[in-house]
């Protein structure tokens, strides 16, 4: 690819956050048009990361790196495709390496910083970072956080789960490690879940676009608003999806949207949520429930009471397992 022909100017807007809606397709329609375009999105998003502008550089690094930019098309000309595709690489990494030197130049001296611990327990909390991101925590998980963020990160760890709002700031990347993974954002809403007896990690996005990394495997995936990533934790496998309600905030605002789900579904929903087994006969797991209104604050009986009496099934208790069946 020729250095005119990658979108620095749209790259520049995205995470300064400026970008509009019409500049926005354009750059989605470059990342997805290749493997290689989106490769290359992401090693600048790693040079931003890094709060690397073009306002900040120093001669130096601005001119080495327009000899950069400058190299990709005078070598398109002459460097056949396979190694061209080496070439972009190769020029990527130097202009990496040039950001992370003016990193560890400008951060020389380490900072303290002082790390305060919050376990939620039995209770749902809510807690306010310095920066102005609200965290809340949901039962039995665990945040760790500083009491001031340094001047060029903000990092914290989260164990269980968490809904997160993050304040926007396009120069301090805020970034959750959890086990083996880390989300990274400039500014958004998310919901994060990683208990150490589970399974699976997953991820929810609310609004706005995070990076998701699995740093075991080295695997990263770019979100949207109403993705959902969820990871294999023992597979390291990931599965991305697009979802319609937002069930998965039913630990903070109490509601549950059962609306156009299918029996088998409303089954794992509410098996989640009340802590009880749920299950479905095999006949009716496919039958879906239409409501108008969504469940708040609402005991398990009664969600079953209207389930029952809308699609005309029976439920047994067996074991202290619920289950629904004609």
């Amino acid at each position: 690819m020729k250095a005119q022909d990658i979108p620095y100017n749209l790259f520049a807007k995205f995470f300064s956050g400026e970008i509009s809606e019409k500049e926005q397709k354009v750059l989605d329609k470059f990342i997805s048009e290749n493997p290689d375009n989106e490769k290359i999105f992401e090693e600048y998003q790693i040079i931003w990361s890094l709060k690397i502008k073009e306002d900040t550089f120093d001669k130096k690094t601005e001119s080495a790196l327009q000899t950069v930019k400058n190299q990709f098309s005078e070598k398109e000309k002459i460097i056949p495709i396979k190694k061209n595709k080496i070439w972009i690489q190769i020029a990527a990494s130097i202009i990496i390496l040039l950001g992370m030197s003016y990193y560890f130049y400008t951060n020389s001296q380490s900072e303290d910083v002082k790390i305060t611990s919050v376990s939620s327990n039995e209770s749902i909390k809510q807690i306010k970072l310095a920066d102005g991101t609200i965290v809340w925590l949901n039962k039995n998980s665990k945040l760790e956080y500083p009491k001031e963020f340094p001047k060029n990160k903000r990092v914290v760890k989260m164990a269980g789960e968490a809904y997160f709002i993050v304040a926007h700031n396009n120069q301090k990347p805020f970034i959750v490690k959890t086990e083996n993974t880390q989300v990274e954002v400039l500014g958004t809403e998310f919901n994060l879940k990683s208990f150490d007896n589970e399974h699976d990690i997953e991820i929810v996005l609310k609004q706005g676009k995070v990076k998701f990394t699995d740093t075991k495997s080295n695997i990263s995936e770019l979100m949207k608003p109403n993705d959902k990533i969820t990871l294999n934790k023992k597979e390291r496998k990931l599965k991305k999806e697009t979802i319609s309600n937002t069930n998965f905030l039913s630990w903070k605002t109490k509601e549950l949207d059962l609306n156009n789900m299918t029996l088998e579904e409303i089954a794992k929903t509410l098996s989640e949520y009340y802590k009880i087994e749920v299950k479905v006969n095999t006949s009716v797991k496919d039958l879906t429930f239409h409501s108008s209104l969504p469940f708040n604050n609402a005991k398990l009986e009664d969600i079953l009471k209207t389930i029952k009496f809308s699609m005309r099934i029976n439920e047994d208790t067996i074991n202290g397992e619920i289950i629904l069946k004609r």
